[in-house]
């Protein structure tokens, strides 16, 4: 095995959602001896290198390629079974963007010039499956049975769920929006989040070789693969760069009023159960962060609304301190997680621009009869088949922080958007604010 190679990347902000989700599903169909431990996007190979090429030229050949790539969105979508080169695959589709269809294709170009791969698919990179295995090497019987599971819109029947690694009783109830735990039959909501790779990762058998950090461009080898801080580092350029960290005030907003949801300030498990861009230990970076994007965007005359949810969690400081640093005049909604002390409102309508604003945490809650648009959080990005950014068709606007880039969005910018789809007759969602494909 010391002489296959794999090209690849490594899930970076939905790592953990990915993996828990991976092995909540093996171990509810008694299939964990198939799954993937480390989930990835494989871009070339396995592949055995050619009489006279070795390591240094292998890598040599990736840099090259990937010295001219930033990092390269994506979007996890849904359930897929397919037929792999050793058995059956249950995995979730990949929905690449153009920049990593580009790379994937002048890495396959530039590594047949010195290796051969096992996978035949690697000849026709234009036709490439892109996707994160969740169990390989099944029977196609087996692999069927988990797929009709996965995508019965009734819950599958079989063995109940277990409390996932590392969750206590505490956190159940946040957890359950990812992976169901209950003790009847098994149901998994089928992802639909967006990340990027940040890093190419070269395997040599088992371990891994090299990595390639398309953020700070220069391999990561030895030691500093398994150094915390190179990856805080690399995540924290990433931030600035996708534009979810703000470094530079947005100028004079007037008299704009602004909107966010959920930015749970404080909550350390909230990196991980939301894919923030940020290591589960940087909660304190997180703050930090949120209330920098807060003040680059919002100026000490604007109004603000927080649709519930200002700060989480035993550890989090009160929310009174986190608002002495946060600049406008702020009204709270009220949401499922906050203090009684904030004199937050059930809810608030309106009105901008010609258009009527619902106001309210969770979309539940709204009014059948409300006949503006709905805007709410509550639901992150957990469920942006149900709760995009923008659902025209249903009038209801997302602003969880997750959904908004982490930066409070302005009346005027969504009154634009809807009257800009409206015009046009596009009924289409727009799942995020920032673009997830670039």
């Amino acid at each position: 095995m010391d002489d296959i190679f794999l090209i690849e990347i490594r899930l970076a902000r939905t790592k953990w959602r990915v993996s828990e989700m991976t092995f909540g599903i093996a171990d509810s169909f008694h299939v964990k001896q198939h799954m993937e431990r480390h989930p990835h996007i494989t871009l070339f190979g396995p592949l055995v290198l050619k009489n006279g090429y070795g390591s240094r030229t292998l890598l040599a050949t990736v840099g090259r390629v990937a010295r001219q790539s930033l990092p390269v969105p994506y979007l996890i979508d849904g359930f897929e079974q397919r037929e792999g080169m050793h058995g059956s695959v249950i995995a979730f589709p990949v929905l690449p963007s153009d920049s990593l269809r580009y790379l994937t294709s002048r890495i396959a170009e530039e590594l047949s010039v010195i290796s051969v791969s096992q996978n035949a698919w690697d000849e026709h990179p234009e036709k490439k499956w892109f996707h994160v295995t969740v169990a390989n090497r099944l029977t196609q019987k087996k692999a069927s049975e988990i797929f009709t599971a996965l995508t019965s819109p009734v819950p599958a029947a079989g063995p109940r769920n277990i409390p996932p690694r590392g969750i206590g009783p505490k956190i159940l109830t946040a957890f359950s929006r990812i992976i169901p735990f209950r003790k009847q039959p098994v149901a998994f909501l089928p992802p639909l989040i967006d990340d990027a790779g940040l890093r190419i990762t070269v395997m040599k058998g088992q371990q891994i070789l090299a990595e390639y950090d398309l953020v700070r461009r220069r391999w990561i080898m030895n030691a500093e693969l398994k150094d915390i801080r190179s990856w805080q580092e690399t995540i924290s350029w990433y931030r600035r760069q996708a534009g979810f960290e703000v470094v530079r005030p947005a100028g004079p907003s007037g008299e704009e009023i602004f909107v966010i949801a959920d930015l749970h300030f404080g909550h350390a498990n909230i990196i991980r159960y939301c894919s923030r861009p940020f290591l589960f230990s940087d909660a304190q970076i997180m703050d930090e962060v949120l209330t920098r994007n807060w003040n680059c965007t919002v100026g000490p005359g604007n109004q603000v609304y927080v649709i519930g949810d200002l700060r989480y969690g035993s550890q989090a400081p009160p929310a009174r301190q986190y608002l002495k640093n946060l600049q406008g005049s702020v009204t709270f909604i009220r949401g499922n997680h906050d203090s009684r002390d904030l004199g937050a409102v059930p809810s608030a309508v309106l009105e901008y621009d010609g258009f009527r604003f619902l106001l309210v945490h969770d979309p539940a809650d709204a009014s059948a009869g409300f006949d503006g648009w709905v805007i709410h959080g509550h639901h992150h990005n957990n469920d942006l088949r149900s709760f995009p950014f923008v659902n025209i068709a249903g009038r209801r606007i997302n602003v969880s922080a997750e959904v908004t880039g982490y930066v409070p969005v302005a009346l005027g910018e969504l009154c634009a958007i809807i009257r800009s789809r409206l015009a046009t007759g596009n009924n289409e969602p727009i799942l995020l604010r920032y673009p997830y494909v670039r």
